[in-house]
C-alpha cells in the first residue's frame, strides 16, 4: 500500500513485526487488552493472529481512513475482538492506565511539521499528566512512546519500534530520561535500516510500566562540569557486619543450633572471581532464633565464655549488592553480592541511588577509570598496602553514571548479566569495564 509521507508513514517488516509481537508476548503473556495507536496496514494485527490468542481485545487507531478501513476489514477477517478508530490518538484521553501490552511503529513527523495548536495540545496533556516539560523540538514518535506509557496499566509491557534518533538526539534523551521514572527498559535492540526507501537505523524498545513511578528523572542535558560526583552521591555506603569477637559467632556443622546459622562472607582471597560466595556461616539476629528461649540460653553461654557481655549477642546483618575491601593490596576490586548475604566488616557494602542498576554499578566500579581513583585517594600502609577509610571512599570523585542514557544502561545491564553469570575472571571485567568507560563517557 502507498505510504503517505505526509502523515510520517513507515511500514514494519512482517518478519520485525513478528518478532517484536512474540517478545512482547514472553514478557506478558496474559495480556488481553492491547494497543496499537498508528495501526497502518495491520501489520500488527496480522502478526499477533499468527500466536493464536483469540481471548484478546485489539485497539487500533490511525488518522488516514485508508489505514483505518484496510485494519478494520483485516481485524474483522481474523475474528479478531476490539474496535480501529479512525482518529488521532494522542488526542484520546479516555485511555490512561487501560491496556495490558502496546505495540506501535508510531509516526515520523517533524516538530516543525506539526500543526502549532495540535503540538500545543499534544504537550500540554503529556506534560500534566508526566509531571515533565516535553522537549519542544521532539518528533511525533516521541510523543507517541510517551502517551503509550500512560496508557498502560502498571507491569504493562510497551514495545516499539522508533527511528534511532531517540538515543541519538538532545529530544530523544529527554524523552527516554522521562520514559525511565515511569518505566523500566527490559531490552533494545538495533536493527539495521529496516524501513523501505528510508536509509536510517532502528531501536526497538522494550519497556515494562512500573507500578510506582520513581522519584527522580536522569536529565540528560547535564553539563560537563558534573562528569565527576563523589561517590557517596552514587552509593549508598556502609562498613559490613561488625562482630563484638568473631569466635562464638562463627558456627561449626556440628553445633547444637548450626540449622540457625546464616551464610556470611569473610576473605576476599578466598574467591576465584569477582562473585561472592559464602565462605563461612554464623549466628546472626533473625527473627526465627528470638523465639527459642534454649538457643537463646546457648548463645548466651557462648558469649559468656570470651567476655562478651549479652547484649552484645544479637548482630544485625549488613548486605548489599556490591562490596569493596577496603585494605588493598595488588588490584582493588568490587564484588559482587549475588545472593545478597552478609559480609564481614572487612568490607565496605553498597548499593546504588536513584534505582541505578547495581549490576552497571558493579560494572563500572571495575574499570581502571574508578579503580584508579581509589587507589589515588588510599594511604600507604607499608608493604604493598594501601587502606581506604570509609569516608575517604564516599568522596572519591568518580565518572557520573547519571549521565549515560536509559537505553546505554540497558545494554550494560544485559552486558553484567552475562559476566556475573559466566563466572569472568576479574582482568577480563577490568578489560571490558574498562573499554566501556572509554567509549561512553569519553574517559581514558
Amino acid at each position: 500500500m502507498e505510504l503517505d509521507e505526509t502523515l510520517g508513514q513507515v511500514w514494519t517488516p512482517d518478519d520485525i513485526a513478528n518478532e517484536m509481537v512474540r517478545e512482547a508476548f514472553v514478557l506478558s503473556p496474559n495480556a488481553k487488552k492491547i494497543l496499537d495507536p498508528a495501526c497502518g496496514p495491520a501489520t500488527f494485527s496480522k502478526a499477533i493472529n499468527q500466536l493464536n490468542f483469540k481471548e484478546i481485545e485489539l485497539i487500533c487507531y490511525d488518522v488516514d481512513p485508508r489505514m483505518y478501513n484496510f485494519t478494520s476489514h483485516v481485524n474483522q477477517k481474523l475474528e479478531l475482538r476490539g474496535e480501529t478508530r479512525n482518529q488521532d490518538y494522542l488526542l484520546d484521553s479516555s485511555l490512561e492506565s487501560n491496556f495490558d501490552l502496546v505495540i506501535m511503529n508510531p509516526p515520523y513527523i517533524r516538530h516543525e511539521r506539526i500543526q502549532r495548536e495540535i503540538k500545543e495540545n499534544y504537550h500540554q496533556y503529556l506534560s500534566t499528566k508526566l509531571g515533565a516539560s516535553i522537549d519542544k523540538k521532539s518528533n511525533l514518535f516521541a510523543l507517541f512512546l510517551l502517551k503509550g506509557i500512560l496508557d498502560l496499566a502498571p507491569n504493562g509491557i510497551l514495545c516499539a519500534i522508533v527511528f534511532d534518533a531517540v538515543q541519538n538526539s538532545a529530544y530523544g534523551k529527554k524523552t527516554l530520561s522521562i520514559l525511565n521514572k515511569y518505566a523500566e527498559l527490559i531490552s533494545t535492540k538495533t536493527v539495521i535500516a529496516p524501513f523501505k526507501n528510508v536509509l536510517i537505523d532502528a531501536q526497538i524498545l522494550l519497556y515494562r510500566k512500573r507500578e510506582k513511578q520513581i522519584s527522580s528523572v536522569i536529565e540528560h542535558n547535564v553539563s560537563k562540569s558534573n562528569l565527576f560526583i563523589p561517590l557517596e552521591e552514587l552509593l549508598k555506603s556502609r562498613r559490613g557486619t561488625a562482630l563484638p569477637k568473631r569466635a562464638p559467632f562463627l558456627a561449626n556443622i556440628g553445633d547444637k543450633y548450626y540449622s540457625y546459622s546464616s551464610p556470611f562472607f569473610i576473605k576476599q582471597s578466598r574467591l576465584d572471581g569477582l562473585v561472592i560466595k559464602p565462605d563461612q556461616r554464623i549466628y546472626l539476629n533473625n527473627s526465627e532464633s528470638e523465639r527459642v528461649a534454649d538457643y537463646q540460653e546457648w548463645m548466651k553461654e557462648r558469649l559468656e565464655k570470651y567476655n562478651i557481655s549479652e547484649n552484645k549477642k544479637n548482630v544485625n546483618p549488613i548486605k548489599g549488592g556490591i562490596a569493596f575491601n577496603y585494605y588493598i593490596r595488588n588490584a582493588p576490586r568490587h564484588l559482587w553480592n549475588k545472593d545478597n548475604i552478609a559480609l564481614s566488616d572487612n568490607f565496605y557494602v553498597s548499593d546504588p541511588k536513584n534505582d541505578f542498576p547495581a549490576e552497571v554499578a558493579w560494572l563500572l566500579l571495575n574499570s581502571d577509570q574508578y579503580l584508579n581513583r581509589f587507589i589515588a585517594s588510599a594511604r600507604n600502609q607499608g608493604n604493598g598496602l594501601l587502606k581506604l577509610q570509609l569516608y575517604e571512599y564516599k568522596n572519591v570523585l568518580l565518572p557520573n553514571w547519571n549521565l549515560l542514557s536509559p537505553v546505554e544502561i540497558a545494554e550494560l545491564s544485559h552486558l553484567s548479566k552475562s559476566l556475573i553469570q559466566s563466572g569472568a575472571q576479574p582482568k577480563k571485567v577490568q578489560e571490558i569495564a574498562t573499554n566501556v568507560v572509554k567509549k561512553l563517557m569519553d574517559l581514558q
